[in-house]
């Protein structure tokens, strides 16, 4: 994030200035008219400032390669760029002497680097489009189980001996059919409250904190389950990993749950007497925490 704080502002102006050269004449000589010359020039361009972003990156991730074979790219790409700038819109400095030499290295460097980053994007987009369509292929041949079919395996469950089985079922994720079933399933066992309460005290606490969101409990359920909820929370958010030791899609992901598990239960909670607000605490600093 901090290289792209700094490329960004700076490739957008070079990108401006490269237009003012183009609009002074300065890539006539191509055989395209004025207004390809524009969006070719802006395009190859940001080609480059990509180009700057790749070998900054190589340069800073550790492996085997000597970081400076990325030295002269990082540093010649951009000053390149400049210097070109710099002598199309002042020809005084030149000398009189053409800059033939600079333009065209730029503009064979900028063609190439537009035409990878074209064909990266096209194959992107290509293996996107063939992973739906394939995606979408299998979910036709093979649609699965109906929702008559799922609720009647619910059926079959037994709550006593498989209980985890039949919570996986009663979460967010499933079908308004599914969890009703599921969650009928679960009380039909004398014993619903109580192994609520283990599932919470030991193992997998993400299934339950699930299924705990969206359920209905009566106030003297709610007193029961109230600090185990708040253990389960507790022993969740310690697992959260430091931002250092896992990916920002995962520490997302994270938080978006813990938005939903932590902050719906505290409220879902609230008149049990039991305080939830150290479990709060404690997740704002582990997801708002920097790297």
């Amino acid at each position: 994030a901090p290289v792209l704080y700094v490329l960004t502002p700076l490739w957008l102006l070079l990108m401006v200035a490269m237009l003012c050269v183009t609009a002074r004449g300065g890539f006539d000589g191509l055989p395209l008219g004025r207004t390809s010359h524009y969006v070719l020039i802006a395009l190859g361009t940001l080609s480059l400032g990509a180009l700057s972003f790749v070998f900054i990156g190589l340069y800073l991730r550790p492996g085997f390669i000597p970081q400076g074979l990325f030295s002269p790219g990082i540093y010649l790409v951009p000053l390149s760029t400049v210097l070109l700038v710099v002598l199309s819109l002042n020809p005084r400095l030149t000398g009189g002497i053409s800059i033939q030499w600079l333009r065209l290295p730029w503009v064979l460097g900028a063609g190439l680097c537009l035409t990878i980053c074209a064909g990266l994007l096209g194959f992107q987009g290509v293996r996107t489009a063939g992973g739906a369509v394939a995606f979408l292929v299998q979910r036709i041949a093979n649609p699965g189980p109906s929702s008559q079919e799922i609720v009647a395996g619910i059926s079959a469950l037994d709550p006593e001996t498989q209980f985890m089985e039949i919570l996986w079922k009663a979460g967010q994720g499933s079908s308004r059919a599914t969890r009703e079933a599921a969650t009928a399933r679960l009380r039909s066992s004398p014993k619903f409250i109580d192994r609520l309460s283990n599932a919470l005290e030991s193992g997998h606490v993400e299934p339950t904190l699930d299924f705990l969101v969206g359920a209905e409990f009566s106030p003297d359920e709610l007193a029961r389950l109230a600090r185990p909820t708040r253990r389960a929370l507790e022993r969740w958010v310690d697992r959260i990993p430091a931002p250092n030791f896992t990916t920002r899609k995962h520490l997302r992901d994270l938080k978006r749950w813990g938005k939903v598990w932590v902050y719906g239960l505290s409220e879902k909670f609230a008149g049990t007497g039991v305080d939830f607000k150290p479990v709060i605490e404690d997740f704002q600093e582990k997801v708002d925490a920097r790297r």
